[in-house]
């Protein structure tokens, strides 16, 4: 090799150069030399975990429970607390290029409350002290596409976002008047999400991610524990399982 004149028979290792320029974008000095001539890791994985804020109106669902009997206010706290839950987040990605890559994207999201209280079911005769809880889970798996950007010239901030279509599964532990009921339903789902990765080494990024889930379940099986049912949801009963989520985490590059 001659640079100006000069000769040199060594070639400068790629993890030596902080910041270089191809075909007009910049190449962050956390790419790796072992990931090839391309300069860049063909395998993420993803970890995320945070808050996940569910976003169907629960106004007819606090109305009903307060026709029930319960106190508004504990109607309306009920709902609060099922509303924010725990999320969690992994995926896998392959590169297809330093931008572009696709691959597989899982999710689950829990949530729970619970109340207690006198309940005058509205007969006349009756006032029945009782318990009401939910246990909710929401699982969720698709193909996901994924896009990533450095920003800056050192190149240790990217960009990143995902889009992914999959199969949303749905659970619910309900217990009420001391009846223990399981619904579970399925429906295809969708997430929409854009976060930042700052790199502490050439394999690992920590990083803050916004997503939104979207999915709709209209069909439901209960089930007593000793019968089941299917029950055909009317439009207005339809469970939206619809969510904003917010996360932090860790990226892993590989290869």
């Amino acid at each position: 090799m001659v640079t100006r004149g000069i000769k040199s028979s060594a070639r400068l290792p790629l993890n030596k150069v902080l910041s270089y320029t191809f075909a007009g974008k910049m190449g962050p000095a956390f790419q790796d030399e072992a990931a090839g001539e391309e300069g860049f890791s063909k395998l993420r994985l993803g970890f995320n975990a945070g808050p996940g804020y569910l976003l169907a109106s629960t106004k007819k669902a606090i109305d009903q429970m307060t026709s029930q009997g319960f106190a508004p206010d504990k109607a309306k706290s009920y709902y609060t607390d099922l509303k924010l839950g725990i999320s969690f987040t992994g995926d896998a990605a392959w590169m297809i290029n330093p931008d572009y890559g696709a691959g597989i994207r899982y999710n689950f999201m829990t949530t729970s409350a619970g109340t207690e209280g006198l309940l005058e079911p509205q007969d006349g005769i009756h006032i029945y002290y009782t318990t009401y809880d939910e246990k909710i889970y929401v699982n969720y798996g698709g193909v996901a596409f994924f896009y990533r950007q450095a920003v800056g010239k050192s190149g240790s901030l990217v960009l990143s976002s995902s889009y992914s279509l999959g199969l949303a599964t749905y659970r619910n532990e309900a217990s009420y008047l001391r009846q223990n009921l399981l619904l579970t339903g399925k429906s295809i789902g969708a997430e929409l999400s854009l976060g930042l990765e700052y790199f502490v080494s050439r394999h690992l990024s920590l990083g803050a991610e916004l997503s939104a889930f979207y999915s709709t379940i209209k069909k439901v099986k209960v089930s007593d524990g000793s019968e089941t049912a299917t029950v055909d949801l009317d439009k207005d009963n339809y469970e939206n399982l619809s969510r904003l989520d917010f996360s932090a985490g860790i990226k892993i590059y590989l290869w």
